[in-house]
């Protein structure tokens, strides 16, 4: 193992890795071609979606990705981002934004513009408009900024159905009936997706594109451990093929091993067995937890039966056909959950016929759990 003299320079004040959520973090990889074709749809002069979702596994990126979009766009010329809470009163909550936003208060204002409905701002003695109630608010906003050519992208994280979302939805289609310049970048488990795209009579967000996210570049992860953490290739490479691609792991990962290149004078100094268990650590309490607690008995059933065969097969991908056999279970019944495990980010069925594990260090927390016999 390579010694490096200048270990010293690393301080764990200074790690660029993170294990917290919601913001964009120093170090990230980012999905380039997800990320232009969305920016890309909002910004032509036609857009092909005005509404797009972004899904996948927890822990996948999700959150990041929503975060740096909206800062991406926030630097165009012309365009206001707006942050909404999905518990919240949408219509009400985007109003009040705008609203809060000196720039553009100054245009509603200089239009004669009373929303003293909504308990925001001051009654206007002969204001050209007067809104009557929030939906009505929120139009004459959109009307003003349309005319000043400024659009609107709105962005909600970890959407989830509820009564706010579905009227948001329906004056969403109102305001793109009219062409206001207006559109909605939101993320979400795969599950409470499809339930909002199921209510069809939610025309907005029906249409709205769903884009999932992938795993991360392996070689994209084994060039930042290389350069960031200054590990050999091989070391950098076992590292990143370890992670399984899974953002999460990579984050948890870096953070940790950057913490204990602090912590030694030699990089042969480092107890890699501790750095896993770290790594283990964090990926259930962080997001394995959440993932099981949503799994049903069926689930649960399907997942034991692949780590049995795995075990006694030592394969990476075990057929879907011994996995029924093992169950019998017939196939109809089968694909139903397998759907729900793809969408849950534990398997990956990108072999025909075939499924494996996806997450890193999974089938042990599996063990763990005391599911597996």
């Amino acid at each position: 193992m390579k010694k490096v003299s200048n270990m010293k320079k690393f301080k764990e004040s200074d790690n660029p890795y993170t294990l917290q959520f919601s913001f964009v973090p120093p170090k990230l990889i980012e999905r380039t071609l997800v990320t232009s074709e969305i920016i890309d749809n909002f910004t032509r002069k036609v857009p092909t979606y005005r509404g797009m979702f972004i899904t996948g596994v927890r822990g996948s990126g999700k959150t990041v990705m929503l975060g740096h979009i909206r800062n991406k766009i926030a630097e165009l010329d012309d365009w206001i981002t707006i942050d909404l809470n999905p518990e919240s009163n949408l219509i009400d909550s985007l109003a009040r934004g705008l609203y809060l936003i000196p720039a553009i208060k100054a245009l509603f204002v200089k239009a004669k513009l009373d929303f003293s409905v909504l308990g925001i701002g001051l009654h206007i003695e002969n204001a050209e408009l007067m809104a009557s109630n929030e939906e009505d608010a929120l139009k004459l906003m959109l009307q003003t900024l349309k005319a000043s050519g400024i659009k609107v992208l709105v962005t909600i994280d970890e959407i989830t159905y509820s009564k706010d979302v579905a009227l948001f939805s329906h004056a969403l289609s109102s305001y793109s009936n009219s062409d206001y310049d207006i559109y909605v970048l939101m993320t979400g488990l795969a599950e409470n997706i499809k339930n909002i795209k199921n209510k069809k009579s939610l025309t907005f967000l029906y249409r709205a594109k769903v884009k999932e996210l992938d795993m991360l570049n392996i070689t994209s992860i084994r060039e930042d451990y290389q350069k960031t953490l200054e590990l050999d290739r091989d070391w950098a490479e076992e590292l990143a093929y370890e992670t399984r691609g899974y953002s999460l792991a990579f984050q948890a990962a870096g953070y940790f091993y950057w913490n204990a290149i602090c912590r030694y004078d030699n990089y042969g100094d480092i107890d890699r067995t501790e750095i896993r268990s770290e790594l283990y650590t964090a990926l259930s309490e962080l997001a394995y937890d959440k993932i099981w607690e949503e799994l049903s008995p069926t689930d649960l059933k399907i997942i034991n039966s692949m780590l049995q065969i795995k075990q006694f097969e030592d394969k990476e991908y075990i057929k879907v056909e011994q996995i029924r056999n093992s169950l019998n279970m017939s196939s109809d019944v089968f694909t139903k959950y397998r759907t729900r495990l793809i969408d849950s980010g534990i398997v990956d069925a990108s072999q025909y016929g075939h499924l494996r594990f996806k997450l890193p260090l999974f089938e042990q927390y599996i063990k763990d759990r005391g599911l597996f016999e």
